[in-house]
């Protein structure tokens, strides 16, 4: 769902660039300030998309680990026990 945002806010902006200069040849010259500004534009818009990509995994590893429920318990550490299920002395 968030990949399929980020797909259409980016393709709309690319439009939005290519579009207009499309029909004109003589297409304006960027100052280096604006050139310096889409190339950091350009470099956090792959960042979002990196972070976009982390969300999706953490989501989806969180689905899973839901979906599993308690069915599988594994220790948390390799080679540690399995914790024992906790029942209060008491009651024995």
């Amino acid at each position: 769902m968030f990949s399929a945002l980020f797909f259409l806010v980016v393709l709309a902006w690319v439009v939005k660039w290519l579009v207009p200069s499309l029909g004109s040849s003589n297409a304006p010259q960027l100052d280096p300030q604006h050139t310096a500004e889409l190339a950091r534009l350009r470099e956090e818009v792959d960042q979002l998309g990196a972070q976009l990509l982390r969300l999706q995994d953490e989501q989806s590893f969180m689905m899973r680990l839901l979906a599993e429920g308690g069915a599988a318990r594994s220790p948390a550490l390799p080679g540690a026990e399995a914790p024992e299920s906790t029942t209060n002395p008491e009651n024995s």
